[in-house]
């Protein structure tokens, strides 16, 4: 009987504090040729988005931006690791980084004629 009610509250308490399985949806590939997007993707609801990279041709260094909020500065130019015009993101944030649901990402500061590329993974969120 002590057994069978040790499960029964571990079950419970599993039913009660589970926040969801993370399922693969789709890779994505998000771009754009605009000089200030500050809200120009958004994570839709029941998904969440692991940001895994970016690129950009631009010679100067791009505001990034989530929910509107300038989080930090990230040079473009990240080719490869073995090109010399290489610089990758120089800011607060590493890559990976993870974005909720309804979560906005965005950048400025761009210089025109040039793009933007940000290389992300999307998951469902399984309840």
């Amino acid at each position: 009987m002590k057994n069978l009610l040790f499960l029964v509250f571990f079950f419970l308490m599993g039913t009660f504090n589970a926040q969801g399985n993370l399922q693969f949806n789709q890779a994505l590939v998000l771009e754009s040729s605009a000089q200030t997007c500050t809200a120009c993707w958004t994570v839709p609801a029941g998904k969440v988005w692991k940001v895994e990279q970016f690129s950009s041709n631009s010679e100067q260094p791009l505001l990034f931006y989530v929910n509107n909020k300038q989080l930090a500065f990230m040079h473009g130019n990240a080719y490869s690791t073995y090109s010399t015009a290489y610089w990758g993101a120089r800011w607060g944030i590493k890559f990976p980084f993870w974005l909720p649901a309804t979560a906005t990402m965005g950048f400025g500061n761009m210089e025109s004629s040039k793009n933007i590329s940000f290389f992300v993974l999307e998951f469902n969120v399984i309840p």
